[in-house]
Order: structure tokens, then C-alpha cells, then sequence
């Protein structure tokens, strides 16, 4: 399975007309190629909201390479700057399917930054320790991926899904300090969170909202 994130950079003015010709044109070709469009999100925390990222999932290379079809058209009267990032899965998520129950309407596009050699125990950081709590209190881990590139250090995506602005705020780490009947997921989940954050050497989020819809 490869995913596409793609970066792009919308001219203020167009935003909304870039979005309806996605909706029209490019998605539904990017589907029919056989891509799984994960999420389509514009930025609130961190980036202005005609920054988008869109991250499409597919089950092989070819299939890929026949979505970029969609995006043949010259969309330089909408498009400031585009980039585009191909990566691996290196966790149980995402999902073959994306459930409709999985997806929110805000996202959290974390970045992190480590060394190769610490892959393994980052995932399981994170898989054992902290999205265990996270799912229970109502967030939903789309996906966890590195570059097919190596890099050094390597770089981690990890998109995670809200409700709202204040149930982000909620599902912090910080927030479980004062819930005494949660001290023993508390326990276990600091000393794997101050693992992870020990083998990171740096780290940045943005809060983005669906615009798919």
C-alpha cells in the first residue's frame, strides 16, 4: 500500500472554486483509478486554510501512477505551489477500507523527526501506549507512514481525527493528570509518551478541518 500527500497551496480568491472543481473533476478520477481519498483538509491551527493536504491511499504502484491523470489539467489559475510526498504505511493504520464511522470533521497532521534505528519502538510507542486511550475517548487514527525515501533523520506522519476543536483539546495527554480513575492508564501511557518523546528529535502539528464535503 502507498499514500499520496499531497501539498497545495491555493490562491486565496480561488479557494472555494479550486474545491468545486476537485469535488467535479479530480476526485471522482482519482477514484476511479482506484484510489482511496483518505482526507482532504484545509488549515485552522498551525496553517491558513487554503493550505491543503490531501492524503489518497493505494494498493499498488500502477494504480498510482494511473490517478495522476486527474491532476494532468493545468491548474495554475487556482495553484500557488503544490508538493507531493509519496509514503509507507508503518502501522496496523490505515486500514485497507476507511470506514464512513472513521473519518472527522478535524484532523491533526503531526510530523515527527528520528533517527531510522528507533522505527520500530516509535510504532509501538504509539500503538500500545497512546492510541489506546485516544480511540476510547473518540479519536480516530487514520494513519501512521514514513517516506518511501530514506531520509535522515526519517520523518513520521501521523493523522489523527477529532470532533471538534475542544475534543483535540480534550484527548491531550495533560488533561487525564487530574482523573484520579485514570491513573493506571495514566501510568502506562507516560512512561510510553516520555519513551517516544525521548527518541524524537523534533516534532510539529497542524489543525486542519475536512473540506472533502
Amino acid at each position: 500500500m502507498l499514500t499520496e500527500e499531497r501539498k497545495t497551496i491555493v490562491k486565496k480568491s480561488e479557494l472555494y472554486e479550486y474545491l468545486a472543481y476537485c469535488r467535479s473533476n479530480i476526485w471522482p478520477s482519482i477514484r476511479t483509478a482506484g484510489g482511496q481519498i483518505l482526507c482532504v483538509v484545509g488549515g485552522v491551527i498551525g496553517k491558513p486554510k487554503n493550505h491543503l493536504v490531501q492524503m489518497t491511499s493505494f494498493s499498488n504502484f500502477d494504480d498510482l501512477k494511473t490517478s495522476q491523470g486527474a491532476w494532468a489539467m493545468d491548474r495554475s489559475e487556482f495553484i500557488e505551489l503544490e508538493k507531493v510526498s509519496l509514503l509507507q504505511p508503518i502501522s496496523s493504520r490505515p486500514k485497507g477500507v476507511i470506514p464512513p464511522e472513521d473519518r472527522r470533521p478535524f484532523y491533526g497532521l503531526r510530523k515527527f523527526y528520528i533517527s531510522s534505528s528507533n522505527v520500530k519502538e516509535f510504532v509501538e510507542c504509539s500503538e500500545d501506549g497512546i492510541w489506546p486511550r485516544m480511540e476510547n475517548m473518540g479519536a480516530s487514527i487514520l494513519g501512521m507512514w514514513t517516506t518511501l525515501s530514506s531520509t535522515s533523520p526519517t520523518e513520521i506522519t501521523l493523522l489523527t481525527g477529532y470532533n471538534s476543536p475542544t475534543h483535540w483539546e480534550q484527548t491531550r495527554f495533560d488533561s487525564l493528570k487530574s482523573n484520579e480513575s485514570q491513573n493506571q492508564i495514566w501510568d502506562r501511557e507516560e512512561a510510553l509518551r516520555k519513551r517516544r518523546d525521548d527518541i524524537t528529535i523534533n516534532t510539529w502539528v497542524d489543525f486542519m478541518e475536512s473540506v472533502e464535503f
